[in-house]
């Protein structure tokens, strides 16, 4: 059974990573999972002591509400201090295999891989984090792995499926030719030909790297694509009919080389699904 940490702020967004968590640990039958609310201790103690006993009463209520529905209880942490390390200290204790979010402001978003407080959880934690994006209707039906040549695009997809988040029978992935690397060859006079050939030599590559983990798709199920990796992937998730969006990242790096900086963080801010984001193993 898989181990969930919910990171909650207690609003309607993370209503929703709840609902999701609730989901996934009915799915297995119950389980271990935890409730955790993180409050800044920049403040002077007793009102920071107030913040946590109101945090612990509301969170408490709120579990045991949940454990009907979930089929276990879920414990409640509420931790003072700086949020990325109070939530690695929680993950790290309950042996969690999930960090599950809910979707925060647009401005939030648009920096999750440039020094948050989620990237400094998923670098410094190797935890795998889910992004809930909205309402929970249904199980994902269908997720969409953003792929290009390296390990970890492989790593992400192992574990996706590990954590019972995707499954061969509803995978779809998709690449995109860089549009830097096409623009240039354009201006070098390099023909569409050309660029078609790069194209069709990159799904071959990655076949070839699906077939390495056992993974045999339908030429209709591996998109590949010339164009902005934005843009690549919002047409591959409006195609495949995704809800469930697969990415794996670089200890260093923040992000694989397919999303190379803040490329990372307008498309996790552009699209509309959930997003599971995956770090290497520690």
């Amino acid at each position: 059974m898989i181990k969930i940490l919910v990171a909650t702020d207690l609003s309607e967004r993370s209503a929703h990573a709840v609902q999701r968590a609730v989901q996934l640990i009915r799915r297995q039958g119950g389980g271990e999972w935890s409730l955790l609310h993180v409050i800044d201790d920049d403040a002077p103690a007793e009102h920071v002591q107030r913040q946590v006993q109101q945090a612990e009463t509301l969170l408490q209520a709120q579990a045991e509400r949940l454990a009907e529905q979930a089929g276990s209880i879920p414990r409640v942490i509420v931790g003072t201090g700086e949020a990325a390390a109070v939530i690695v200290e929680g993950a790290q204790g309950m042996g969690a295999d999930l960090l599950v979010v809910g979707a925060h402001r647009k401005s939030a978003l648009r920096d999750f891989f440039v020094g948050t407080t989620l990237e400094r959880v998923v670098r410094s934690s190797h935890l795998p984090v889910l992004r809930v994006n909205g309402p929970v209707t249904h199980e994902y039906r269908h997720a969409l792995l953003a792929m290009d040549l390296s390990r970890t695009s492989q790593q992400a997809l192992k574990r996706a499926r590990e954590l019972g988040l995707a499954s061969l029978d509803n995978l779809h992935v998709a690449s995109a030719v860089e549009p830097v690397a096409a623009g240039a060859m354009m201006e070098a006079g390099i023909s569409a030909e050309v660029l078609e050939n790069q194209r069709e030599l990159l799904r071959e590559q990655l076949v070839e790297r699906l077939d390495a983990v056992g993974v045999k798709l339908g030429h209709e199920r591996l998109l590949v694509q010339i164009g902005s990796p934005e843009g690549v992937i919002g047409e591959a998730l409006r195609h495949s009919g995704g809800d469930l969006l697969v990415l794996g990242t670089h200890a260093r790096e923040g992000v694989s080389r397919f999303f190379l900086g803040s490329v990372a963080s307008h498309l996790l801010a552009s699209v509309d699904s959930d997003a599971l984001i995956v770090p290497p193993a520690a």
